[in-house]
């Protein structure tokens, strides 16, 4: 008999036992868990506990890698040889906005979405109209939700 290690055991998922069907909350969650599965997700959040919560958040989601940006330059300048798969873009950078951002990552067709701490009193370009907003303080299940949109409610992704 095989001896399994530690490592084995972490790496193996939880088998999950049940008597009946599972409630659509489990299910759920279990999906969102696989949500971000392998992508590689470019985050730009200019505080930075914000951006350290959300970068668990997204792991939490699955993320393979996190790339976190606090401006508009240094994401922009990375973005130059990177190729994210998603991107959750903080609308207010201090001085400025990831508008422009936006526009090269909706150039590459890659989902995204925008947070952000102000209430509904802001202007969105209309090109981005259709973008989903999470408002800070967000959760783990709001990111996924928003995620779900961006992807057209297909848990795989695009």
């Amino acid at each position: 008999m095989a001896q399994l290690s530690l490592s084995d055991a972490v790496a193996q998922p939880p088998l999950l036992v049940t008597d009946g069907p599972l409630p659509l909350r489990t299910i759920m969650q279990n999906a969102a868990d696989k949500l971000l599965i392998g992508k590689h997700v470019l985050l730009v959040e200019d505080q930075t506990l914000i951006a350290l919560d959300t970068e668990g958040l997204l792991r939490e989601l699955g993320a393979h890698t996190v790339d976190t940006f606090i401006n508009a330059e240094t994401a922009l300048a990375w973005l130059a040889s990177a190729a994210p798969d998603v991107a959750v873009l903080d609308i207010n950078l201090g001085a400025s906005s990831s508008f422009s951002i936006a526009e090269e990552i909706q150039r590459r067709k890659k989902p995204f979405i925008f947070t952000t701490g102000y209430g509904e009193g802001f202007d969105v370009p209309d090109a981005f109209q259709n973008v989903p907003i999470v408002h800070k303080p967000y959760t783990r299940d709001a990111l996924a939700q928003a995620f779900l949109v961006c992807f057209g409610g297909d848990v795989t992704g695009p």
